[in-house]
């Protein structure tokens, strides 16, 4: 009787390692996916002929700018809403 309880709690416990355990594998991938969309975008840009270092240091400024500048924000979203459906009449 109790070993049948210890075998079910076994059981359960090993039912919700494999769960947690695939949950971390669906993360990871979700992960790795927005990080290539990332990637795809400093490629669509343009900015990939330059170094990391140019590309991060304009990631910041332009993060600066669009933390202080709502202008600043329209003017960016107006530009990559351009640019995205050119990409996509191609």
């Amino acid at each position: 009787m109790l070993n049948d309880e210890i075998s079910k709690a076994e059981q359960k416990i090993a039912k919700l390692e494999r769960h947690y355990a695939l949950e971390k594998i669906k993360e990871r991938k979700k992960e790795t996916r927005h990080k290539i969309q990332l990637g795809g975008l400093v490629i669509k840009s343009g900015m990939n002929k330059f170094s990391k270092n140019i590309i991060l240091g304009a990631l910041i400024d332009a993060l600066e700018n669009l933390e202080r500048d709502a202008d600043f924000q329209k003017i960016c979203e107006h530009k990559g809403e351009a640019s995205f459906n050119q990409f996509e009449s191609k």
